[in-house]
């Protein structure tokens, strides 16, 4: 029973699932390779003997030493849902940068994720760190995108990966995730090297991902802190001092939310790495500008606040 429930309730907005995954070796047709420089829509990465796919879009304009955007999927979702409905392509054709979407494999129930930890995945040894740095490695090779301007982002389960990248990674510059939470033992073990900027956007009524966390693991995922834990664990971190809220124009009075804007940031001039929460109040587990709240476009905001640390 418990695993319906999670279909029922933790995909992108979208009850799709896709039939992306870690394909064999007999299912390259019409794939770009690993060993080939990868093209605009689906290429396979070779990582730990299974082939992964990834979707990638590159825009018209680019340019060397372009930045990377790392966007990642919910869980039972897809990297092609959500290129989709996040129109994060179209946003790097405007702003010239590179964004790929890591396909996650499939679990014993059939569900796309990442392996971040939960309580159901608990004998799953799939490496989806190990797997992203390697595409990230395979983009600055055969792309020679930036090797300092890579970003991550994602939906629920791709933004608790994203937490876990900020963690455990010394390749991500900065992160966004959505609707996103840290997971207990990511918490109790995080020791980043350097500052991290963060934005998280979450929804008060969020009843995937609950703001409130759910350190007794009530809804089977595991034990995950409340929002409040970790939007405070990273304005230490980055010993943040000073924060400001402003509440965000209601400009569509039919979505059923309203936006409040929580700054935290440094007087000094060498502390840039902010931490911005969009608390979207009444809002649910959603992608603003593409599901649920429609005074803020999630995509944007994310590219806004990482162009803000282009080296």
């Amino acid at each position: 029973m418990l695993f319906a429930i999670f279909a029922a309730c933790s995909f992108d907005g979208d009850s799709k699932v896709s039939s992306e995954d870690a394909i064999s070796t007999a299912d390259t047709a019409g794939v770009q390779l690993s060993e080939d420089i990868p093209i605009n829509g689906r290429n396979i990465l070779l990582h730990d003997g299974v082939e992964r796919s990834y979707r990638l879009h590159i825009p018209e304009n680019v340019t060397e030493n372009a930045p990377l955007v790392v966007v990642m999927h919910g869980y039972s979702s897809s990297a092609s849902v959500i290129e989709e409905y996040s129109e994060m392509n179209r946003i790097a054709d405007e702003n010239g940068f590179v964004v790929v979407y890591p396909q996650g494999t499939k679990d014993d129930n059939g569900y796309h994720f990442f392996n971040v930890g939960y309580d159901f995945h608990s004998g799953v040894d799939v490496d989806d760190m190990g797997y992203i740095h390697a595409l990230i490695d395979h983009m600055q090779e055969t792309l020679s995108v930036s090797q300092q301007n890579v970003f991550s982002t994602g939906m629920s389960n791709g933004g608790d990966m994203s937490y876990m990248l900020a963690c455990q990674s010394d390749k991500i510059r900065a992160i966004a995730p959505i609707s996103g939470c840290m997971m207990k033992h990511l918490f109790d073990s995080c020791e980043p090297a350097q500052s991290i900027p963060v934005l998280e956007i979450h929804g008060t009524l969020d009843d995937v991902t609950l703001i409130e966390g759910d350190l007794e693991n009530q809804g089977g995922w595991g034990a995950y802190m409340p929002l409040s834990d970790t939007i405070q664990f990273w304005v230490d971190h980055n010993e943040l001092e000073q924060s400001e809220t402003i509440a965000v124009a209601n400009s569509n009075n039919s979505d059923g939310s309203t936006v409040m804007y929580h700054r935290y940031y440094s007087a000094s001039s060498s502390n840039t790495a902010e931490v911005w929460l969009y608390e979207v109040v009444d809002g649910g587990h959603d992608w603003p500008g593409a599901f649920g709240n429609q005074d803020i476009d999630a995509s944007q905001l994310a590219w806004d606040f990482f162009s803000l640390y282009l080296d």
